[in-house]
């Protein structure tokens, strides 16, 4: 069986040794196989999940979402468990999404309002509507 080690891992991977380890860590990648001189050795598969993690990290999901996901995927679990996962990261992306627009139709707005000149003590919209912003 084909194994890497972890310059080889990081470099079909994509991924930085020292994230590897990182996942490592936080049980996101399985522990390796060790030489007996304590080298990590990666099976081939290990790029597949580093490439499914760095994915799932741009698509917003949390470390611990992953592990779950990853554990999910591991023990052959129940659908049910990942849909659920997901429709709570869609709600959140949604909520995100929801507050954003609201930041950007501020900002579009007292950008517009500003003049872009004169000094700050008279006033300045866009600090204003910072210092205002609640929510």
């Amino acid at each position: 069986m084909q194994t890497l080690s972890i310059g080889e891992l990081a470099e079909r991977s994509g991924v930085a040794s020292q994230a590897i380890r990182f996942y490592e860590k936080e049980r996101l990648m399985p522990p390796p196989r060790r030489t007996d001189a304590n080298y990590r050795r990666y099976p081939l598969e290990a790029v597949d999940r580093l490439q499914f993690i760095v994915h799932a990290k741009q698509w917003g999901f949390t470390l611990q979402e992953i592990r779950e996901l990853l554990m999910l995927q591991d023990a052959n679990g129940d659908r049910a468990q990942a849909k659920r996962i997901a429709g709570e990261k869609l709600h959140k992306v949604r909520e995100q999404i929801k507050h954003l627009t609201r930041i950007e139709a501020v900002l579009s707005k007292t950008l517009s309002e500003c003049a872009g000149e004169g000094p700050m003590q008279e006033g300045c919209p866009i600090v204003e509507a910072i210092a205002e912003q609640t929510e």
